[in-house]
């Protein structure tokens, strides 16, 4: 079933940010964790602190390409996986509706392979190319509304300025693979994921599940974010908060701020 996708673009607060969430599109409340004391954090990085360019460069395009496939091509075939789980169950309920579903699916599976192509190619994703950033956020969490018992609201403050490839990249990035934590492992039922500039980019992902840290601690995930806000100067956070929910931060300069 298809899920609701609320955008807001109301104005920021003193600080840029975009107005916290309310209430969903029912009227009922929603209590979110921001930022309350208490909260269990994973340190940020010092800033300005870059990843060490490696000696040896066939292992730094493995690295790349390693994370490219896990924060690119593994959420998007893994929704494939669970549309073609749902179209199964479909067939046997109600055929008709399986066809559009599947119609869904072999756009995403020829955008997957387009993907390939583009990591091949050192392209940066296509969706970044067509939308910008926060439109490919959108189309991302639109992707996710028709899989996903989660509700997630896209909050951008204003109209983003022109951003530099690098920090485009790494933003959506982040968003891609904060969010998969979040319907994979966190219990959530809403999500925020905000994006204001104010001497900087600022993302954050917001969710109020019992915590999104898989097995294991620091998985290649958080690593993987971790680096991409590092690449490009920046830092990267993710708190729990003692009664629930998750917040991952990411602050990423932009040259003459914004």
């Amino acid at each position: 079933m298809r899920r609701e996708i609320a955008v807001s673009t109301d104005a920021a607060d003193e600080a840029g940010r975009p107005p916290a969430l309310s209430a969903d599109a029912a009227g009922h409340p929603i209590t979110l964790p921001t930022e309350p004391a208490g909260r269990r954090a994973m340190p940020a990085e010092p800033a300005g602190t870059r990843i060490a360019v490696s000696t040896d460069a066939a292992d730094e395009v493995r690295r790349r390409v390693l994370r490219d496939l896990h924060d690119g091509l593994g959420p998007s075939l893994a929704a494939v996986a669970l549309g073609l789980r749902a179209a199964r169950h479909l067939l046997g309920h109600d055929p008709a509706s399986a066809g559009p579903l599947l119609a869904r699916l072999e756009e995403e599976v020829h955008h997957a392979v387009g993907e390939i192509r583009r990591l091949a190619a050192g392209a940066y994703p296509a969706e970044l190319a067509r939308l910008g950033l926060a439109g490919a956020v959108r189309a991302h969490v639109a992707t996710l509304a028709d899989r996903h018992p989660v509700r997630v609201d896209v909050q951008v403050a204003g109209t983003l300025p022109e951003l530099p490839v690098a920090v485009q990249v790494a933003a959506y990035r982040i968003v891609c693979e904060a969010l998969t934590n979040v319907v994979r492992h966190a219990g959530a039922r809403h999500c925020v994921v905000r994006l204001w500039c104010a001497g900087g980019l600022h993302v954050e992902v917001v969710d109020d599940g019992v915590g999104a840290c898989p097995r294991g601690g620091d998985g290649i995930g958080l690593s993987s974010m971790r680096e991409r806000a590092r690449e490009v100067g920046g830092t990267w956070a993710m708190e729990h908060a003692a009664a629930g929910g998750t917040r991952v931060a990411a602050d990423l300069p932009v040259a003459g701020g914004v």
